[in-house]
């Protein structure tokens, strides 16, 4: 194991320098090329700039950023100057921005655009210890800073900064690599702030070790090397993406490409062609959605061939994972669905995509196995940003469908009384930063409390069944995991997100929302008369389709455990209305604030699971 994260990066560029590190997108146009060699060009210009504006070991610098070349190397440059960086959501509120900026006593903050530099600048004379902002990208329309009318004494460009790195660089052009030399393995790396669905983010401190630690466990289990192609569109501000992403990618040598953002994904997909993605559950349920719903509007025989290959492709995948030979005839079915179907369908989602990794949230089983079956491998992880991301992560010679895996090699895992996974090994935090009582709350003994619950299978295999926090007690008593509905509910086709709600109540209720387009083309197939996907909403017809798989799906459940009665939502959940996480997580609490008259006006009728009924007020679907 390297010394640090620093000396990791300058063993990739020394192995491959002229190798293509990344690609890039600049105003719209195609995308730009970024060797290794050049990569370590930029990060030490802009490290010798933090140094010129005396930055010192142990200091933090904030990166405000998307997720971009432009990102790794400012914490590349922050990290090997032996600073400590700090990762701000591009989607934080004012008060979360000035709550971070204050909490990791940043002394310089890296801003992407315009907008971001706004935010900062905003709270910027209520955080003492910011000396500096760097704005990342050049003004719009050919602006400068002056144009801008922000303090000169605060702002600076990046343009700025690298000189100032050059002309340091040429009068101590060793003084970048001392920093390194002195980087302790234990030292402070990244404060990682949590995205959280509830109160004030925590501030969580990483170390080189803990990073390490992860990185070098993951080299046995997601095969990558130095000729794939990976596609980054998540966050770096999560530790999901910063870890098996941004870290990982400097252990095993890929290319990455950086999407120009999420709602581009589909577009840069075809220009990047990957074979390598990490997601999380959210955007593979959106692609499974789509191909269901092309599925279900197939004409008879094509949908019968289709689902056909899909159950033969299940088969040869639960043979696999069995570890039990292929017979002659999975065989030569295996040959045919390959042939007519399968193929077709990875040619849709990505030529080459031949890996993705699933992660910050739980999947759906059936989910995961749809894309396995059509031979695109999907590895489900687990881990917290208190462990340094995955303490689990499945095999592929052993994909168990449902579960996050069994626990990496450094890991030690065990399940508490009362269901709640505990973890203790040298990729668990240090602490939470400045909150000691926080950090005496989550260990026991030194033992990590995940705060999930979960079970450990006779192979090892961990399954996360909800969150402690989120278990739902019934007016009976019974414990019910909302997850384990909500993933039953997202195997509907059309239904992109469930929220299941019934804590203290006889029954549970759900807010549904749906895939427009494969709601609107789904409507249009079947002759239903609307307008739009508003006037689609309050279609009966809707109404008895979604009433009918919800009581189909509830089969599969204990009585207490089905969903009695639900409301589809006019739109999507979104970050900007804060009702998800920046990575996608749902705000429970604040869904349940949102919609309180709603979700009780639920309980209130439709107490009865009735099949084949149009029952119901057509208002937002209900």
């Amino acid at each position: 194991m390297q010394q640090s994260l620093a000396h990791l990066f300058v063993e990739r560029v020394g192995k491959t320098a002229s190798a293509a590190a990344a690609k890039y997108k600049e105003n719209k146009g195609a995308y730009s090329e970024l060797t290794w060699s050049e990569l370590d060009r930029l990060v030490r210009e802009i490290a010798y700039g933090l140094l010129s504006l005396g930055m010192q070991s142990g200091d933090c610098g904030a990166v405000m950023a998307a997720t971009s070349h432009y990102w790794v190397a400012s914490d590349f440059a922050i990290i090997c100057i032996g600073s400590v960086s700090a990762p701000i959501y591009p989607t934080s509120s004012s008060s979360d921005i000035e709550h971070i900026l204050n909490n990791s006593q940043a002394k310089v903050a890296f801003v992407h655009n315009e907008v971001l530099l706004k935010k900062v600048l905003g709270v910027a004379s209520r955080v003492p210890s910011l000396e500096k902002i760097v704005l990342l990208t050049p003004p719009a329309k050919g602006k400068t800073l002056a144009d801008l009318n922000v303090p000169e004494h605060l702002v600076l460009t990046l343009e700025q900064l690298r000189q100032a790195g050059r002309k340091l660089e040429q009068e101590s052009p060793q003084l970048v690599d001392e920093r390194i030399a002195a980087i302790q393995t234990d030292d402070l790396a990244t404060i990682i702030y949590t995205s959280g669905t509830t109160g004030t983010p925590k501030g969580v401190m990483l170390t080189h070790r803990n990073i390490l630690t992860v990185v070098y466990d993951l080299a046995g289990i997601i095969p990558v090397g130095e000729n794939d192609m990976y596609l980054s569109f998540l966050p770096l501000s999560h530790v999901f993406e910063r870890v098996c992403g941004e870290f990982y990618w400097l252990q095993n040598g890929a290319c990455v490409g950086f999407a120009e953002g999420i709602e581009h994904v589909a577009k840069n997909m075809q220009e990047v062609d990957p074979t390598l993605i990490l997601v999380v559950p959210r955007l593979l349920d959106k692609i499974y959605a789509k191909v269901n719903a092309g599925i279900a509007g197939a004409s008879g025989r094509a949908r019968r061939l289709i689902e056909w290959s899909l159950e033969v492709g299940k088969e040869v995948q639960r043979h696999k994972n069995g570890g039990r030979p292929l017979r002659k005839m999975l065989e030569a079915k295996y040959w045919l669905a390959e042939k007519l179907v399968l193929s077709k369908l990875r040619e849709k989602i990505g030529p080459r995509l031949r890996l993705i990794v699933s992660g910050g949230a739980p999947a759906t089983a059936e989910v995961i196995e749809f894309f396995n079956a059509i031979g695109i491998t999907v590895l489900e992880g687990y881990g917290l940003t208190e462990t340094a991301a995955p303490t689990n992560v499945n095999r592929i010679q052993k994909n168990k469908f449902g579960s996050v895996g069994p626990a990496l090699q450094s890991v030690q895992m065990k399940v508490a009384e009362d269901g709640e996974v505990l973890f203790k090994g040298p990729s668990i935090f240090r602490g939470y930063y400045r909150a000691d009582e926080m950090t005496n709350e989550v260990f026991t003994d030194g033992w990590f409390h995940s705060g999930d619950i979960g079970v450990v299978d006779a192979d090892g295999y961990l399954k996360i069944t909800d969150r402690k926090k989120d278990i739902i007690v019934n007016s009976a008593g019974k414990n019910i995991a909302p997850q384990k509905v909500e993933n039953v509910l997202k195997t509907i086709p059309l239904v992109s997100q469930t929220i299941v709600f019934g804590d203290k109540k006889k029954t549970l209720v759900a807010l549904l929302t749906l895939d427009e387009q494969a709601t609107l083309s789904f409507g249009g197939e079947r002759g239903w008369q609307f307008k739009d996907y508003t006037d689609l909403l309050r279609q009966p017809e809707l109404r008895k389709y979604l009433k009918n798989e919800i009581y189909d799906k509830c089969k599969l459940l204990a009585d207490y455990e089905r969903v009695f009665n639900f409301a589809v939502l006019p739109h999507d959940l979104s970050v900007e209305r804060g009702e998800l996480t920046a990575t996608l997580k749902v705000k429970r609490n604040v869904l349940k604030a949102t919609y309180k008259d709603l979700i009780e006006s639920l309980y209130k009728e439709d107490t009865v699971p009735v099949a084949n009924t149009t029952s119901g007020s057509p208002s937002l679907a209900k």
